[in-house]
């Protein structure tokens, strides 16, 4: 029992000091100082592996940083310590001990970094930033890069300056939400805010429509990140009917332009076959008319011409003397 408790202890130092890496990492990956305070910094890597989209798009982007379609144990490890040498070489001794997702997290989490530094170069402004979004939010940016970094300091910007409001009932919407999007939903969420929401923003912005998306993105959009007849009711409901067929027409008004093209052409064919058959073989005149017509066409066209005459040729040659 004596030899039982201090290695109890010795474990929980262990796991305490290791549930922090990933804070102090983020800290000093987007530089900032060490005491500004991180949102989720240790429990998205969980959250995301308890949901199949965030797994995935976890996956897909450690593929994408690591340049392989198949990543090997080796290669990620050698990944992350290559990560933590550039960021803190006292934090290489934790490589070792992450499981596969924790590696894939700390990678997206190091390019998230860099993108928010590109994005907002001063200090203070990035240090604000990440107090507000936390790590969901530079782990979205980590996954899809410097559009949803943009959109991320327009959210940010929305909601410090009162334009981001939530409908009646709901609670007040905050930076984190809208990077918590990304890395529950991921690839259907990236789907949905680049075809919906970013073409159209102020109409997003009207009667409380984002802000109840972002609480309740399911409500909006179905699996492969399109939106649903349910999203479009309270698209409605807020934004209006105008606003609303608007945004539906982004993808449904451009298929129903196809269709009704595809409609029209198919009408206009199915009218020519039709004349062309009551034209032509509803009498002896008709089928004369269309033989007529045939021969004519075969008398043009070099090609044909040239086999149509060629038994008669016989008949075009000179003479003998």
């Amino acid at each position: 029992m004596k030899h039982i408790i201090p290695f109890i202890i010795v474990l929980l130092c262990a796991t305490q000091s290791n549930a922090g890496m990933f804070e102090s990492f983020l800290r000093k990956a987007v530089k900032v100082a060490d005491d500004v305070p991180i949102r989720g910094a240790d429990d998205v890597v969980k959250t995301m592996s308890k949901s199949k989209a965030g797994k995935e798009a976890l996956e897909s982007s450690a593929k994408r940083i690591v340049k392989s379609a198949k990543p090997t144990p080796a290669m990620l490890k050698n990944a992350v310590k290559t990560e933590l040498q550039a960021v803190d070489p006292a934090l290489i001794r934790f490589a070792d001990e992450l499981d596969t997702p924790s590696k894939e997290y700390l990678l997206v989490l190091g390019q998230g970094a860099k993108t928010c530094e590109k994005n907002l170069p001063d200090m203070m402004q990035r240090a604000k930033f990440l107090e507000r979004g936390g790590a969901d939010t530079v782990t979205a940016i980590g996954m899809y890069g410097d559009d949803i970094a943009k959109s991320a300091m327009r959210v940010d910007a929305a909601i410090h300056g009162g334009k981001l409001v939530s409908p009646a009932g709901k609670r007040a919407v905050n930076l984190a939400d809208y990077g918590q999007l990304f890395t529950k939903y991921g690839d259907a969420a990236n789907t949905f805010w680049t075809k919906y929401v970013t073409p159209h923003w102020e109409k997003w912005l009207a009667g409380g429509a984002l802000a109840w998306y972002l609480l309740d993105p399911e409500g909006f959009m179905d699996t492969a990140g399109n939106l649903t007849q349910e999203g479009l009711k309270r698209l409605t409901e807020c934004a209006g009917d105008v606003a609303a067929t608007v945004i539906e027409g982004v993808s449904k008004g451009a298929e129903k332009a196809i269709e009704k093209v595809a409609g029209k052409t198919g009408d206009a064919v199915e009218r020519m076959g039709k004349a062309t058959l009551y034209s032509f073989f509803t009498s002896i005149k008709g089928i004369a008319a269309f033989i007529v017509i045939l021969f004519v066409i075969a008398i043009v066209l070099p090609f044909t011409r040239f086999y149509l005459f060629k038994p008669f040729a016989f008949l075009l040659k000179k003479p003998k003397s």
